[in-house]
Formats: C-alpha cells, structure tokens, sequence
C-alpha cells in the first residue's frame, strides 16, 4: 500500500479539520434555531406563571381549538383575572418588525437580510376571536398578546386597544396595563363557564 506524500497528509488533515468545523457551525446554528424557541417559551411560561400566583389570577396552557371548520390554532397561554381573559401567544422571532396590524405579512429584517413573515397578530387575533365566540363573552373583555424574543424591535402600525405585540422583557408592563384598565369585574360563574367551554373545545384532550 503506498503511504500519502506530507502534501497529502497536510491536504487529508485540513479536509477533516475543514469538515468539523462545517459540522461544529451546523450544530451551533442548529442549537440557537432551536433553543433560543425553547428559551423564550420556558421564560414566558415561568414569568405567567409568578404573575398569576402572586395576583391570585387563573394560568391555562397549550390549547388547540378549532379557528373555523377547516384551520386548528394553538394557544400558548390563557390568562384569566377578575376583569379580563387573556390569549398568549409566544413566537420566536428576533429583528426588526416592521409592518401594519391587518397585513397579512410582516417585514423582518436581521443580520441576514429582510424576508417576510406570516402576521403572528393575525393568528393570535383570530384565536382571540374564536375563542370569544364559543364562549359568547364580548370581545371587550378579551385580550389578545403576542410575545417575541427581547432582542426584537417592534415598528408595527394601528394595533386597536384589544391586542399587543411585545417583547419578551416588556410582557409585565403590558400586562400591568391590562389590569388598571376600569371595568366591571366578571361573576364568578362567568370564568367557570368559560373554562368548561375551553376544556370542551379543547382538541388535544381528545
């Protein structure tokens, strides 16, 4: 068998050092991709979750619902106070958001470049909505949030009142918000119909 030259060697040992630098990059971007996701989901639920226990307030989690006959929508969270019911979202999303509430698509722009992106206020909207519906509560006393990573900048234009994007870090503020707005706080039989109704629209429990 002939033995490689010091040329190939060389050649041979910087073509397996180039292909473990090129597996070490995959699993790097790979590992950002994926827990990055993770991250925000777990921070957002621990943050709900300190929220709700120091408010004395109800924290619901992972719902699938029907959207119309022929679309299923996840809920992140429901968060139910004595005056409001609110739908959460979380969406993995970092750069710049730019865009109005009723587009269909957003602009993101980040180091990569910019591309657009379905409306996550749109998804959360229409969950919102539903999730109103079968429940026959006016639309007033439902909130809708939407939560992205905090290294995000939101630059979206004409959101009404009932919904919110906001970055992970901003989520208390906003909540906060939510609780000192007036009104006429719920029965208490009110949020037990509504969460037998959710638990009965509930697909995953299924």
């Amino acid at each position: 068998m002939k033995a490689f030259t010091n040329e190939q060697q060389i050649y041979l040992s910087l073509m397996i050092v180039g292909v473990f630098f090129a597996l070490l990059i995959l699993v790097i971007l790979f590992y950002r991709i994926f827990f990055r996701g993770k991250n925000l989901k777990n921070s957002t639920y621990k943050m709900l979750y300190r929220y709700s226990d120091l408010n004395d307030y109800l924290l619901l989690n992972n719902y699938r619902i029907h959207i119309d006959t022929n679309n299923v929508g996840d809920i992140n969270h429901v968060l139910i106070s004595n005056k409001f019911i609110v739908v959460i979202n979380v969406f993995p999303i970092s750069g710049v958001l730019t865009g109005s509430y009723m587009d269909e698509q957003l602009r993101l722009t980040d180091k990569k470049g910019t591309k657009l992106i379905a409306n996550p206020l749109n998804y959360n909207r229409n969950l919102t909505k539903r999730v109103a519906l079968f429940n026959d509560l006016d639309n007033s006393f439902i909130k809708g949030i939407v939560v992205v990573n905090s290294d995000s900048v939101i630059k979206i234009n004409d959101i009404p009142e009932q919904y919110f994007i906001c970055k992970r870090s901003e989520l208390k503020k906003v909540l906060r918000i939510i609780d000192s707005i007036d009104v006429k706080p719920f029965k208490e039989d009110t949020v037990v119909d509504f969460i037998n109704r959710l638990n009965k629209e509930n697909i995953s429990s299924k």
